[in-house]
């Protein structure tokens, strides 16, 4: 049966529109897309189309912070075993060693682009949170940590000379052949609608977004990036993971707060509607038990107690 769909979400003429040709593509101007556009070699020529302004993105909104061997008590076979836990066995470990070894520098590299982490009394000051068994968690600014690291690289990614970026330029879709990508078509950058060719084309559009009615992600956060990919025929996998925060403020009839994390790092405790401190009848870890485990701890003790 045929396809009685068009395969493009716009209609277009090629003939009628401008072109603009780049070495790379990088769609999403969070910290995934900028982190891309700085690791690329400077003798390629790079566009970041982003749909908000950089300022916007979801990462502004991280209140976590970025976990690290920093202290010299902690051990890197620590955090792989803590994050293999929390993982409830489905990490790839090969992935993880790298990840935790590679975190230290990674840090390091942010401070050298302008970050401020929080300190104490001279030195990074190490939280704790949720599956982890050694204070090894950077902050900034207390809960605001993804807006001062957005802060830092939007600053360090603006002195790049072959990198050029395209705010509140929607991706309505990808140009496809049947050997790949080769672009994406724009609207709301310098032309208005254009086709924007690239040798390669990297997506950075986040993920969930709006999935869910009771959410503490921005509206900017719409996971439009997903199913852009899907309608142009890439193949979604591993749909099922994604981050999540068991803990949000809750008022109806306003807007979502999320509760970070690294409260409960710091020794908040979860009670329910009696007051009754319920973490104990899941985890000997409590509050510091793994997101996965928490968030169903929540929901059970509420079912017990509705």
């Amino acid at each position: 049966m045929p396809d009685l769909m068009p395969r493009y979400l716009t209609a277009f003429h090629p003939k009628r529109l401008p072109h603009r040709f780049v070495d790379v593509l990088i769609i999403g101007g969070g910290l995934a897309g900028l982190r891309a556009a700085i690791e690329i070699d400077r003798s390629l020529s790079v566009l970041v189309v982003t749909k908000d302004q950089l300022r916007q993105s979801n990462s502004i909104f991280a209140q976590g912070g970025i976990a690290g061997v920093i202290d010299p008590d902690d051990r890197f076979e620590d955090h792989v075993a803590d994050t293999i836990s929390a993982g409830g066995g489905l990490c790839d470990p090969a992935v993880v060693e790298m990840v935790v070894r590679e975190a230290p520098q990674r840090i390091q590299e942010l401070i050298d682009w302008g970050t401020k982490f929080d300190q104490d009394a001279g030195e990074l000051a190490l939280g704790r949170e949720g599956g982890h068994s050694h204070h090894r968690i950077v902050h900034a600014q207390g809960d605001s940590t993804g807006r001062e690291v957005m802060r830092a690289v939007i600053d360090w990614t603006a002195r790049l000379p072959h990198v050029t970026t395209w705010e509140n330029s929607f991706t309505l879709d990808l140009l496809t052949d049947d050997e790949g990508c080769r672009g994406a078509i724009v609207a709301g950058g310098p032309a208005g609608l254009a086709m924007v060719w690239a040798r390669q084309t990297i997506l950075c559009t986040g993920g969930a977004g709006q999935l869910y009615r009771e959410t503490s992600n921005p509206e900017v956060a719409t996971g439009d990036g997903l199913a852009i990919a899907w309608r142009a025929g890439a193949e979604l996998r591993d749909m099922e993971f994604m981050q999540f925060h068991p803990t949000m403020l809750y008022i109806a009839g306003s807007a979502r707060t999320l509760v970070t994390e690294a409260v409960r790092g710091e020794g908040a405790h979860l009670v329910d509607k009696n007051g009754l401190r319920f973490m104990g009848d899941f985890d000997p870890r409590l509050e510091l038990a793994p997101r996965d485990i928490v968030s169903r701890a929540i929901v059970l003790q509420s079912l017990a107690t509705s």
